[in-house]
């Protein structure tokens, strides 16, 4: 995707109305602020990409926003603003947080109050992973899952005694 925009920026520039000079004084400034969104090793992909009816969603999924998070928060802003506001703007970003809402720090409302990222937390991921994949993973969890029954007591007393247990939650 990241090739495709590129090459569709500079052909626009080359067939712009301007010397062969400013062309490429243009493409160099072009080439300067790519070089910014690929530095760092920024990636415009996200954990998942599909299309219905001609609109393209970009999904990513995190268990939770529970600790220092600002780099990452930073780089999925960067990210839906790329989809969003270059790439077009017929591509919804969408946040999918196992975790419930008030479980989660101030980086996720960061997100969620930015207007490009449509954040939905606990039981609101559930829904919408079945809205758009049809599948009821919430429900299949409910049935299949059992990790207070499928864990050794030792394992379990770790979670416990560190605090983890939150993270069986699902």
């Amino acid at each position: 995707m990241k090739e495709k925009l590129q090459q569709e920026i500079h052909d626009y520039i080359r067939s712009l109305n301007l010397t062969d000079a400013e062309k490429n004084q243009l493409l160099n400034y072009y080439d300067k602020v790519w070089s910014l969104v690929t530095s760092g090793e920024i990636k415009l992909e996200s954990d998942l990409h599909f299309k219905i009816d001609e609109h393209n969603y970009n999904v990513d999924f995190k268990s939770g926003f529970q600790s220092n998070e600002k780099g990452n928060t930073n780089r999925l802003l960067l990210v839906a603003s790329i989809y969003k506001n270059i790439i077009g703007s017929d591509n919804e970003c969408l946040l999918f947080v196992r975790a419930q809402e008030d479980d989660n720090n101030h980086y996720l409302q960061t997100l969620k109050k930015s207007g490009i990222w449509d954040v939905y937390c606990g039981e609101d991921t559930y829904e919408q992973i079945k809205k758009y994949s049809g599948f009821d993973l919430a429900l299949w969890i409910a049935e299949n899952i059992r990790w207070q029954n499928d864990l050794e007591q030792d394992t379990l007393a770790y979670f416990n005694e560190n605090d983890l247990i939150k993270y069986l939650s699902w």
